[in-house]
């Protein structure tokens, strides 16, 4: 069975390389976009198993990768998990439902990790 590819999308590039160090044990191949223009170029280009996606980026947003992966019917079974430092006052107006789950940042390794799991045991 081939690993599990992950495409993790932040514009702080500290932060995906945190994310990409916790996902990696977990048996996956990991792909980093700085920002949402570089996550469109990449998802226009391959079919994660998992977009872990920031949503308040400068420029093209997560929102707008969130667009862009409904119009491309190949991205259907990728899981979609928003983490984000918007806070839980924005959980109801972001969940859209190409989204699987949704955390804000700070969040724990375990409970990342833990999430990042379910998720690709349900691919």
């Amino acid at each position: 069975m081939a690993e599990p590819l992950v495409l993790i999308v932040d514009d702080e590039q500290g932060l995906l390389e945190l994310f990409a160090a916790m996902v990696r044990p977990l048996g996956c191949r990991v792909e980093l976009a700085q920002g949402g223009q570089q996550a469109i170029t990449m998802l226009d280009e391959q079919t994660p198993d998992l977009l872990i996606l920031d949503l308040a980026m400068p420029g093209v947003t997560g929102y707008d990768v969130l667009r862009h992966v409904k119009e491309v019917p190949r991205l259907d079974a990728m899981r979609v998990m928003v983490l984000t430092a918007t806070g839980p006052r924005a959980a109801p107006t972001t969940m859209d439902p190409r989204i699987d789950c949704w955390s804000s940042k700070p969040i724990s390794p375990r409970e990342f990790r833990q999430m990042v799991a379910a998720l690709l045991a349900k691919g």
